[in-house]
């Protein structure tokens, strides 16, 4: 049965979440409560939740990623990279899925046994006193207890089940490795969008991607095709980061249908799951990113040019450029698949055609499988002409004929 401590701790993270005043005559109990009690009593309610969302479908960098955006202070931020680190403590590497052990590499977690009393020793890291000490606990608890299950995509620790290698360009090779020459060529054109200050030049290696990216595409399709192998689409999910989630959001699912597959926005947690066959993925994954630099390149670039106080720099301005970006954006990327469509089929016939019309017919059931009916909805937009033709603007400056050509 719940001690006393536990049920506080409980009943303030409630209170947290309804906004109650109550929350902090808890805090003000637990502080005066003993340290020792009251800190074993929340290390076994936080890691219980940690392990309720492993067996819920979240994966380490995500419930990292929650502990940012999540909570209300950055010590309950860190104090969920020392839970997971003690959670992880207890595990050993040769028993866990790859890709987890991967993401757990990469967020460099707090160095911990996963011993009794670490919240001690992250308080005493935190240099914190003891009521700001009780608020991060009841913030992380707060946090943590109500969200909600995902779709299993890296297998949990423990789990008997083993859902497909879902393909992510961080912590896989859905092309086929690390060293393919497609990707890196690929990654290399994006990475030059990304760094130069031309626009014109940016989009025009950016159109260049997006072509190899198409062929690479349509190769894969026919060799799987051939073989009748066992590929079949899996599943990513994508941080959608404040601010501008809506426009954001707009961009990815435009990005994803250009490149053959669907997304799945889910607001309570701010991310997007895209689904498809593994070189689309990495390809979206890339493509995102990459576009989402640019338009923050080309936004800021207008912001400096403006003068204080002048449109440039309000909220209704920069969520219309990226509106008007999206749209320009969805519009090359399907000019750019026309081109490549057209192109092959007169060097190798329509083949390929049916091989993809099929893929797409498996993403789809997949989607149905997963997450059953959808609903689409209206995207709030706060109208702005002048925002909307100067993202347009960004995305549109070069020709795609003549950007072709500067990015060969």
């Amino acid at each position: 049965m719940d001690s006393p401590h536990s049920q506080l701790l409980f009943l303030a993270a409630e209170a947290q979440r309804e906004r109650d005043p109550l929350a902090y005559r808890c805090i003000e109990q637990l502080s005066a409560r003993p340290t020792d009690e009251v800190d074993q009593q929340a290390e076994a309610a936080i890691m219980t939740m940690v392990g309720y969302l492993w067996a819920g479908g979240w994966q380490p960098v995500e419930l990292h990623r929650q502990g940012r955006i999540g909570c209300t202070s950055t010590a309950a931020s860190r104090l969920v990279s020392w839970a997971m680190a003690a959670d992880h403590a207890g595990r050993r590497s040769v028993t866990l899925h790859a890709r987890w052990v991967a993401q757990i590499d990469s967020l460099g977690l707090p160095q911990t046994d996963g011993r009794a009393g670490w919240i001690r020793r992250w308080a005493r890291d935190e240099r914190v006193d003891r009521p700001r000490a009780v608020a991060a606990m009841v913030d992380v608890v707060c946090n943590l207890r109500y969200l909600p299950r995902l779709d299993p995509i890296v297998p949990a620790p423990g789990a008997s089940d083993q859902p497909p290698a879902a393909a992510s360009f961080a912590g896989a090779a859905p092309m086929g490795g690390e060293s393919n020459p497609a990707l890196e060529r690929i990654r290399n054109l994006l990475a030059k969008a990304e760094s130069t200050t031309f626009e014109a030049e940016a989009m025009a290696f950016t159109a260049k991607a997006q072509e190899l990216m198409t062929r690479h595409a349509i190769d894969a399709a026919m060799v799987h095709g051939r073989r009748r192998s066992d590929d079949l689409p899996v599943a990513i999910r994508l941080p959608i980061d404040a601010p501008y989630i809506e426009p954001k959001t707009v961009l990815l699912q435009t990005v994803a249908a250009a490149t053959r597959c669907r997304t799945v926005f889910l607001p309570e947690v701010a991310m997007s799951t895209v689904v498809g066959y593994p070189s689309d993925l990495a390809a979206v994954e890339l493509l995102f990113t990459s576009l989402l630099v640019q338009a923050q390149t080309a936004l800021a670039d207008a912001a400096k040019r403006a003068p204080a106080g002048s449109r440039p720099r309000s909220q209704s301005f920069r969520g219309a450029f990226l509106a008007g970006y999206t749209h320009r954006i969805g519009a090359r990327l399907r000019e750019i698949n026309d081109a490549v469509y057209a192109q092959v089929e007169s060097e190798q016939g329509a083949a390929f055609l049916p091989v993809l019309r099929s893929r797409s017919i498996a993403v789809d059931d997949f989607i149905a499988d997963r997450f059953g009916t959808l609903r689409s909805s209206s995207v709030r937009r706060e109208y702005d002409a002048a925002g909307w033709t100067s993202g347009t603007v960004a995305a549109d400056n070069a020709r795609l004929a003549s950007g072709l050509e500067a990015a060969s």
